[in-house]
């Protein structure tokens, strides 16, 4: 029987290329959640930070980040958890994403999409309206309307998303209707 540590059994969502400078490291890792060069502008900034790194290059058309560090000051571990920490997702780069998984994203974000349309166009009513319209009270209403739905839209994502999702969203429909 074999003792297996936990570092050797972990898997390793980066592969390793040769770099250009002696003692260094050079990583490639597939990002997920890049949608606009705001994004890449914001990973370079959050891993340029990081101690050790040399430098950093994201490609958006790709989802991908090559970075350059010393290995005696960060770890890779480091720097990909960086990346999870401001909410990207992080994968191997040697694999690819099935069909399925595709799919399921897509709809994913097409859900998100329709329900932030939704509230858009429900608070859109308000600003055209002012507070002693006769329209004003039915503008309200479609926002508070909106808080029965937001729980079972955020059902999916976990009670605990929903939860606050749906008290985020009521004291938003109480703040207008104060007005």
């Amino acid at each position: 029987m074999s003792a297996v540590t936990p570092v050797e059994s972990a898997p390793r969502f980066w592969s390793e290329e040769p770099s250009s400078l002696p003692g260094r490291r050079r990583i490639r890792a597939h990002i997920g959640g890049l949608h606009c060069s705001l994004c890449t502008g914001t990973i370079e900034k959050a891993l340029g930070k990081r101690p050790g790194v040399d430098k950093v290059a994201v490609s958006l058309t790709h989802e991908q980040a090559l970075i350059e560090y010393d290995p005696h000051v960060a770890h890779a571990e480091d720097l990909l958890q960086t990346l999870r920490d401001i909410g990207y997702t992080v994968s191997d780069p040697r694999k690819l994403r099935s069909y399925d998984e595709e799919e399921r994203a897509l709809v994913r974000e097409r859900g998100r999409f329709l329900t932030a349309l939704t509230a858009s166009i429900a608070s859109m009513g308000l600003v055209g309206y002012p507070v002693d319209s006769a329209w004003f009270p039915l503008c309200v209403f479609s926002l508070v309307s909106l808080v029965a739905f937001a729980f079972v839209v955020l059902r999916g994502y976990g009670l605990p998303r929903a939860m606050a999702g749906t008290t985020l969203l009521a004291l938003f429909a109480a703040g207008v209707y104060y007005l």
